[in-house]
């Protein structure tokens, strides 16, 4: 992904906006099978909303755009100098502590924190934010995200933890009507990266699902 860790980092806030990351790469990632859905045999997604039933929650629910504040302060021009300050302080309270917490992560917080302070990569990373379509949400509630194909129909696979910061489950609610040949695993008490948490049963599920 440009602007994380030794990849290049565009000035142009453009550059981070999908539109142009789907020119440059046409699979792999979940926007890209929405748009691009003949070149998607199969999906699997981690805690990952399908964009109208964010858009929706973002509209109707409080507790999701409470959640999804930090969002505004990203978009902020100087969040980056913020986010480094004091070793990464804030950054590493929001990402890598809880990891260490949870035994997750163990030494690998330096690389993160290297990493983060490569020359502009925090600036870059930002500006993925500041590209987004879906934030804030009172502009796309006025005009929504329309995606080429209001349906994708190849099988997916979504596994979710309940206990993701990040996103209300009420996300997952009639997603079916997006996702009609949809899995969806669900984690107690896993949060926002469950193929961090618990890398067992996601590889379970995986290959299940894979091998049908």
């Amino acid at each position: 992904m440009p602007g994380y860790n030794l990849s290049d980092k565009p000035e142009e806030i453009s550059s981070y906006s999908m539109p142009h990351l789907m020119e440059d790469v046409k699979q792999l990632i979940e926007a890209f099978a929405y748009t691009y859905p003949q070149y998607v045999k199969k999906l699997v997604m981690f805690d990952a909303p399908h964009p109208y039933t964010f858009i929706r929650e973002l509209a109707e629910n409080p507790a999701q755009r409470e959640a999804s504040s930090y969002m505004s302060f990203f978009q902020q021009s100087n969040s980056q100098d913020e986010l480094l300050a004091n070793n990464s302080e804030k950054l590493r309270n929001m990402l890598t502590e809880p990891g260490i917490k949870k035994g997750y992560l163990t030494k690998e917080e330096a690389k993160y924190v290297e990493a983060w302070n490569q020359p502009n990569a925090m600036k870059s990373m930002l500006n993925y934010y500041r590209a987004s379509s879906l934030y804030p949400f009172e502009e796309r509630v006025r005009k929504p995200v329309a995606l080429p194909h209001k349906v994708f129909q190849s099988p997916t696979l979504i596994v979710w933890g309940n206990a993701d910061e990040a996103f209300e489950n009420s996300n997952l609610d009639g997603i079916e009507e997006y996702v009609p040949n949809v899995t969806i695993h669900r984690l107690d008490g896993v949060g926002h990266a469950p193929q961090h948490e618990q890398p067992q049963k996601v590889n379970e599920f995986m290959r299940d699902f894979l091998s049908k």
